[in-house]
């Protein structure tokens, strides 16, 4: 699989089939690996890459300040893109790879065709007292991952026990997570804030999100609704990734959305 080398760091990617171009952002210290399905689905018909983002996968090392771990890591892709000769392409990023793709956006807006957004949120700005306390509690729980790997994964098992898939994908994820990198880009999630810059964005955009967390609904309905060419489709019985709980329907949103858009 090829490695790109930016002027900074070392990207890894993959890069299959031809067509219009798809790029698949992964969650936080996950890798494109996450977008096996999607990969399989699009690649017929697509030029389907999934990048490693610096510090996650296979990729470099992330370090600096963390109030550029986004700019940099929209740096590194935007340079990728022009080596791959693609001057414009549908970014679609699940999780922290949502809050990314906003970034990109809003950073290079004429590489960006649509925007599809997944289990992702535009800020983690609480609007109430029950948001602040859910917040709260899964900022708390974000510092389980300093468990012993031994201990994490029963917890990953039963999480997500329904969904087998997500659940062998997740288990990979904890058992290969740069535990340092990836709370880095979590304290980068918690110090940015897209939402109210969203207005700016003019391309198509698509929301999708699972229904298992009432708290997840709420940020994407607040984002989605500043974006001017966007709809938001709710899938049950998901979670967070909802591209590998649901796959399927997943896959069909997405193929609809390519359809309305001639991509």
């Amino acid at each position: 699989m090829p490695t790109f080398n930016t002027s900074q760091t070392a990207l890894f990617y993959t890069d299959t089939g031809q067509g219009n171009p798809l790029i698949f952002i992964h969650g936080l210290g996950a890798s494109g690996r996450m977008f096996e399905p999607q990969v399989s689905a699009f690649s017929p018909t697509h030029r389907v890459i999934c990048p490693d983002l610096r510090g996650n996968g296979q990729s470099g090392r992330l370090t600096g300040p963390v109030s550029t771990i986004l700019h940099r890591q929209c740096d590194d892709l935007a340079e990728l893109m022009d080596t791959l000769s693609i001057k414009q392409a549908l970014l679609c990023g699940v999780s922290y790879g949502g809050v990314f793709t906003y970034h990109f956006a809003l950073r290079y807006p004429e590489k960006v065709k649509a925007i599809i957004i997944v289990d992702s949120a535009g800020d983690t700005d609480p609007n109430c007292l029950k948001e602040r306390l859910i917040l709260i509690s899964l900022c708390t729980a974000f510092w389980l991952i300093y468990l012993p790997t031994r201990l994490l994964l029963p917890i990953v098992r039963a999480q997500y026990r329904r969904w087998p898939l997500a659940q062998d994908h997740i288990l990979f994820i904890v058992k290969h997570l740069r535990k340092h990198e990836t709370v880095l880009q979590h304290f980068a999630i918690l110090r940015t804030n897209h939402t109210s810059q969203l207005h700016r964005l003019t391309c198509p955009a698509l929301g999708i999100v699972g229904n298992a967390l009432d708290i997840s609904l709420r940020l994407m309905q607040r984002a989605m609704q500043k974006i001017a060419r966007s709809e938001l489709y709710i899938v049950t019985n998901s979670l967070d990734p909802t591209n590998l709980c649901q796959k399927e329907n997943f896959n069909a949103l997405v193929k609809a959305f390519l359809t309305k858009l001639r991509w």
